[in-house]
């Protein structure tokens, strides 16, 4: 397998697929495989506005009504009997089928999961729903400034939390991640320990360049402080943290890939912080 074929589909995560309103598949490079999306979110609404967000999603949120619980799951079912008929050979065309495997069902889409009306009810369904249908493993991808109903359901069985940390000081966090409302690095860090207290949690970062900006050596500093104390909650709970780049399009077209040295660097402080904590780098 080329690495070029598996990363033009990195490269696409496209929300719609094939006359489905709400769930998509993708080949995710962080689930090591096929990732069955669930875009509860479909006005775009979030919390924060990204400069990299593919959908900017916070200011331009859509009137259309969200979704309904049967409504997510009448797809969510469609969606399985495709790929246990075909394993989506003829969406990803020229993917080994080993590359084609489902490894989770992910709570993401168009904008902040937990702002979904029904969140703890959707939690609850997809935990019964996994248990049902052999689903190796549930996430939800958040970038944590809420804490919401439904995690205990999302997690009872192999489930994790993927939360963000794009930030160790208030001012990148306003810079790279844009909050529509008044928030803090302090803010995320409590409710990401608060998570970790209880859940498995791995910590997704976002390293890019932005409007000709890079994170300084006093931010990175900064940032690997804040996870150093997030492990110290649990580290037993904490399962990695995930560093990556940009490798799908951005809304601003300002913001580039960092190379693979700088998140490598950025893994080594980490490690050199924190001996046992497993760095994941795409």
């Amino acid at each position: 397998m080329l690495t070029s074929e598996l990363s033009k589909f990195w490269a696409d995560h496209n929300c719609r697929f094939a006359g489905f309103d709400f769930v998509y598949p993708v080949i995710s490079r962080r689930a090591s495989g096929l990732s069955i999306g669930i875009n509860c979110m479909t006005n775009g609404a979030c919390s924060f506005d990204c400069i990299y967000c593919q959908s900017r999603g916070g200011v331009e949120a859509k009137k259309a009504p969200l979704p309904t619980v049967n409504e997510i799951f009448s797809e969510l079912k469609q969606l399985l009997s495709i790929y246990h008929k075909t394993k989506l050979a003829d969406h990803f065309p020229n993917i080994e089928e080993k590359n084609r495997l489902l490894k989770d069902i992910a709570l993401s889409g168009d904008g902040e999961p937990t702002l979904y009306p029904h969140f703890e009810e959707l939690c609850m369904e997809l935990a019964n729903f996994q248990k049902e249908n052999d689903i190796p493993k549930l996430v939800l991808i958040t970038n944590a400034v809420k804490l919401a109903n439904g995690f205990e359901h999302l997690c009872k069985n192999s489930g994790e939390i993927w939360g963000k940390l794009d930030a160790g000081t208030d001012e990148w966090l306003n810079f790279i991640n844009r909050p529509l409302k008044k928030t803090s690095v302090a803010a995320i860090e409590d409710n990401l320990k608060s998570i970790v207290s209880k859940f498995p949690l791995r910590i997704q970062t976002m390293l890019c360049e932005a409007q000709g900006k890079i994170p300084s050596e006093a931010e990175i500093e900064s940032y690997s402080q804040v996870v150093q104390r997030i492990h110290k909650e649990n580290s037993g709970n904490l399962l990695s943290v995930q560093l990556y780049s940009p490798v799908r399009k951005t809304a601003d077209n300002s913001v580039k890939p960092l190379p693979r040295e700088f998140l490598d660097g950025v893994k080594n402080i980490l490690q050199n912080k924190i001996s046992r904590l497993s760095v994941e780098v795409f």
